[in-house]
């Protein structure tokens, strides 16, 4: 099990593809749906269609395939009635409301990996590893490999939390208190999160984050997109939870996309704990926004 897509709705797809066509996504428009993904995946990893204001359509994960009468069974016990897809271009597979009316898509799939890339060795310290070599020119900007987590503002914080555990089959890897619970999917070796909840006045889309390989390629991209005039960021830093390196760029509409590297992986032995740490390590100058009673002010119409 894991994380597959997300679905914005948004005032303008012209906007919103260009954004994310700088951010380094591909695709094109299937009806009136756009379908964006990192380069090289089979996928669809962003669904993007048009309406009054932006808002949060769905949420996607994978299931194992053939394991959907046993989840329908499932649903139907937990008192959740199986709807018909809202757009003919979403994914296949189970398609739900959960109890904020917010459509969540099971979809049977083998998840594809993230690619295997090379790097650049670095010196570490005393112990050199790249000799003869300029970094310099070498480094190559790598785009987006994967969608990693997407995080989303919830009023009924503790009772998302059952709800995504329960039903849906996440578990919570660690928790700030009171504010944020982050989520894994899978058995095994997996990130440590990808899916969480902040606690907020509504329901709204809070951010999406995509996996690069280095530091140096999230520098690279953040460059780009300042460049093409997306100059409102936050990073880079290191995660306290999670320990991820972070960029925050934000988007036409008030919410946030994040480029990130080096993520804890996690198996079952994680020991799930309540941390009031900061959010960070080291990082940027100090921003209430990202830390306050009402994180990343969720600007999506409730």
């Amino acid at each position: 099990m894991g994380l597959a897509a997300f679905g914005l709705q948004v005032q303008d797809l012209e906007t919103a593809m260009r954004f994310y066509e700088t951010f380094g996504l591909e695709g094109g428009t299937e009806g009136s749906v756009a379908q964006m993904k990192s380069p090289g995946r089979r996928e669809t990893e962003v669904f993007l269609s048009t309406g009054a204001t932006k808002r949060l359509n769905f949420l996607s994960f994978v299931i194992a395939p053939g394991s959907e009468p046993a989840f329908r069974q499932h649903l139907a016990a937990c008192g959740i009635v199986e709807q018909s897809p809202p757009d003919p271009t979403f994914p296949d597979g189970v398609w739900f409301k959960d109890p904020w009316d917010t459509w969540i898509n099971l979809v049977p799939r083998i998840l594809q990996a993230a690619p295997q890339v090379g790097s650049i060795p670095m010196n570490l310290g005393t112990q050199p590893a790249r000799i003869d070599v300029a970094m310099w020119q070498e480094a190559k900007t790598c785009l987006p490999l994967r969608l990693g987590h997407v995080l989303i503002f919830t009023a009924d914080w503790e009772a998302a939390e059952r709800f995504y555990t329960d039903v849906i089959g996440l578990r919570t890897t660690d928790r700030t208190a009171g504010k944020v619970a982050f989520m894994a999917a899978g058995e095994g070796l997996t990130d440590h999160h990808c899916f969480g909840l902040i606690r907020s006045s509504h329901r709204g889309f809070q951010h999406a984050s995509f996996q690069v390989p280095t530091l140096d390629d999230i520098g690279m991209n953040a460059g780009r997109m300042r460049d093409a005039g997306y100059r409102e960021a936050f990073g880079p830093g290191r995660h306290a939870i999670s320990s991820n390196v972070f960029h925050y760029v934000r988007d036409p509409w008030g919410s946030w996309i994040e480029y990130y590297s080096d993520m804890d992986k996690i198996t079952e032995a994680w020991v799930a704990r309540d941390w009031n740490n900061r959010p960070y390590i080291w990082g940027p100058d100090w921003s209430p926004e990202f830390w306050g009673n009402e994180m990343n002010a969720n600007l999506e119409p409730a």
